[in-house]
């Protein structure tokens, strides 16, 4: 039965997928850009790290809780002192999951004011006639600017992410209970 569950569940494809995406994630996290100084687009940023440290954690766990559930590390060495997730186990980390599918909620929303700022500043980029200003309100765009496209490239792999954890999480769930095999 401890098959069934990694065969319907997730694959070891899944989890190389996953760690690529984690990968991705890192590496922008790594050269996300400094906040700005504009409390929007700042929170973007924010909810943008806070969603992109879960997908990270959840799929970690994800990929443990498969290894341990059928028996092997991860390096394909069968272990038959590795004890299995239960289904509470299982259970929470698909609350973080949900957790997570909040932040990316919160991301989503603050994208939008986030954006309606950029707007505004290069109106006023447009508008202002002092070009100490000017030149000021636009090094400021320009560093928001910067920040929506972190998040730009960031939340796509959140999302798909987030995603693949829950259909996983979701189908082991399913499994493991029909199973009775905890």
């Amino acid at each position: 039965m401890v098959l069934t569950v990694a065969g319907h569940a997730q694959t070891k494809e899944d989890i190389q997928q996953s760690e690529k995406r984690a990968v991705e994630l890192k590496k922008l996290m790594d050269g996300q850009p400094k906040e700005c100084g504009i409390a929007e687009v700042d929170n973007y940023a924010k909810s943008i790290n806070a969603a992109a440290v879960l997908a990270i954690s959840n799929s970690e766990q994800l990929s443990d809780f498969y290894y341990r559930q059928i028996g092997e590390t991860k390096d394909g060495v069968t272990d038959v002192t590795i004890k299995k997730p239960t289904t509470d186990d299982w259970v929470k980390l698909g609350t973080t999951i949900a957790g997570e599918t909040v932040s990316i909620a919160s991301a989503k929303e603050s994208a939008e004011s986030a954006a309606k700022k950029i707007k505004d500043l290069e109106e006023e980029v447009k508008n202002e006639k002092n070009p100490m200003k000017k030149a000021k309100i636009a090094k400021s765009a320009k560093s928001a600017a910067a920040i929506i496209a972190y998040g730009k490239d960031a939340l796509p792999i959140i999302v798909e992410e987030s995603a693949a954890q829950g259909k996983a999480v979701k189908q082991i769930i399913e499994t493991v209970k029909s199973g009775k095999n905890l």
